[in-house]
């Protein structure tokens, strides 16, 4: 099973640790994926990959990614943000997180 790279990219292209912050939405994005039917219906689908792009905002689309490692699939990618209410669109990987 790999190891999940959890990585935090600066503005500047540094690569850093992940904040309290950024390990919430990270947290509340896998728990909404976890709840979605589409993503039940996956056959083991690990988690290989978090960046965050530390040059967008937290509301941005594309400011948390993640990979999925399906065996034997192509990996389902998804990019998490915080905005008015929970919602996963397959089509574009967007999961749009309600923020507390």
């Amino acid at each position: 099973m790999p190891e999940t790279n959890l990585t935090m990219i600066g503005p500047d292209g540094r690569a850093g640790t992940l904040t309290p912050q950024q390990q919430a939405l990270l947290q509340a994005a896998q728990a909404q994926l976890q709840a979605d039917p589409q993503f039940q219906q996956l056959q083991r689908p690990t988690l290989s990959r978090v960046e965050v792009n530390g040059g967008l905002v937290p509301t941005d689309p594309g400011y948390l990614y993640l990979r999925y490692d399906v065996p034997g699939a192509v990996p389902q990618e998804f990019w998490a943000h915080y905005g008015s209410q929970n919602h996963v669109a397959w089509k574009s990987g967007q999961v749009t997180v309600k923020q507390a």
